[in-house]
This record gives structure tokens, sequence and C-alpha cells, in this order.
């Protein structure tokens, strides 16, 4: 009996000693904290009408539009001036009528009759308007005109072709010349369609083979302007 009482006396000092080496079980490690949410991207920087953003290449500047080239200076030779007048007073206006009397057309315009034509008187110039004949579609005037020795008609040729090709958009259709029974011909001519009619206007010059002026009183042109229905 006295062994068991101290086989349970030597129990009981150990068991505190027993509790005392148990290690203490090791706190729980604390929740994962909530992942916190991305900051915003930032704004980019407004920009300024005109100002380019940093590191940006500019847009080039637009380039300019072209002006509009001027038209033509109007003519200032008086057989130039008048030539224009008869043109857009008498024959573009008979012609496109198929008017054969010219008589309303040429005294409004200061001609006089001479025979059964209607001349024209100038400083330096004149204009004989024949009759229309046969085709009433067709204008044709004689020119009589101060030479130009190297440019035959110049002053006429460079005031009908700005009236054509610049002021009512006429095509030039034909510049060249050509000697033909002992006289030289230099031709030049205008065509312009447009509402199913077709017309043209053509200014001969003639001179003799050696390239000098027919007529004492000056250099001879004729000048033909016609309106027919287009083909």
């Amino acid at each position: 009996m006295r062994l068991a009482l101290a086989s349970l006396m030597a129990a009981a000092s150990l068991a505190p000693l027993a509790m005392a080496q148990t290690p203490p079980e090791a706190p729980a490690a604390p929740a994962a904290a909530a992942p916190q949410p991305a900051a915003p991207a930032a704004s980019p920087a407004p920009t300024v009408p005109g100002n380019a953003p940093p590191g940006a290449t500019p847009a080039p500047a637009p380039v300019p539009a072209e002006a509009p080239a001027a038209p033509p200076a109007p003519p200032t030779d008086p057989a130039a001036i008048a030539l224009l007048q008869v043109l857009q007073d008498v024959c573009i206006p008979a012609a496109t009528a198929g008017d054969k009397d010219l008589s309303k057309y040429a005294k409004a315009d200061k001609f006089r009759k001479t025979g059964d034509n209607w001349v024209l008187k100038g400083a330096n110039f004149q204009f004989t308007l024949l009759p229309p004949g046969s085709n009433p579609n067709d204008c044709q005037v004689q020119i009589v005109h101060q030479v130009n020795p190297d440019e035959p008609a110049k002053e006429l040729v460079t005031a009908l072709h700005n009236w054509a090709v610049f002021g009512h958009d006429w095509t030039l259709a034909s510049n060249y010349k050509h000697t033909e029974e002992g006289s030289e011909y230099i031709v030049r001519s205008w065509e312009h369609t447009a509402n199913g009619r077709n017309e043209a206007l053509v200014l001969t010059t003639t001179r003799k083979a050696d390239n000098s002026p027919q007529s004492r009183a000056g250099d001879s042109s004729t000048l033909i302007y016609s309106n027919h229905p287009a083909s």
C-alpha cells in the first residue's frame, strides 16, 4: 500500500511539469486586409485650341488658297474697243436672230450707209459691215487698221482672245498662217458650244506674200461671227 501511495504522489508531482512543458498554441493569424480600390487614372490635361499636347507633333499650318488670277485688262486701242462693241451690239444679236436686216443694229452703233454696206470710221480704223447674203446666221466685218509690222493685228487679236477665252469661256480653235496666190493669210479662230448652238469667231489678216500691208491705208483684216445649230 505504501508503494501504491508513493506511485500516486509521484504522478501527481509530475502533472504540473508536463502541463508547463506543453507549448501554448500560436495565436491565429489576423485576416488578410481587403484590397484597396485602384486609384482612378489621371485625366489628360485639356488641350487649348492651337496648342499641341506635350510631346505631340504640331499639325502643319493650313496652306492659304491661291487667289484667282486677275482678269486681263480691257483694251485701250480704239480699233480694238470699237471691234468688241460691233461684235456684241451688231454681229451677235443679228446672227443669233438670223436677221437679214442689219440697219437697226448698224444705226444703233453709229454706222453710216454707203451703197449696200454700212461703214464706221474712227481715228485709226474703218469697219465695213457687209450684207449677210444667203446666210443670215453669219456676220462679216471688213477692217482697215493700223499696221503692226512684227505682229499683225496684235491689238485686235488680243482683245478678241481675252473677250472669248477669259470673258466667255470660249476655246482657241486655230492660230496659223499660210500663203496662197501671192497673199499671206494669218488666221485666228475661237469656238463655243452651248444650249444646242455652236458659235465661231474668225479673224483673218491678209498681207502680201512679202509680209507687207496690202494697202497704204493700213493692214486689212476680216472678222466673221457665226451662230448655227450644233451638229
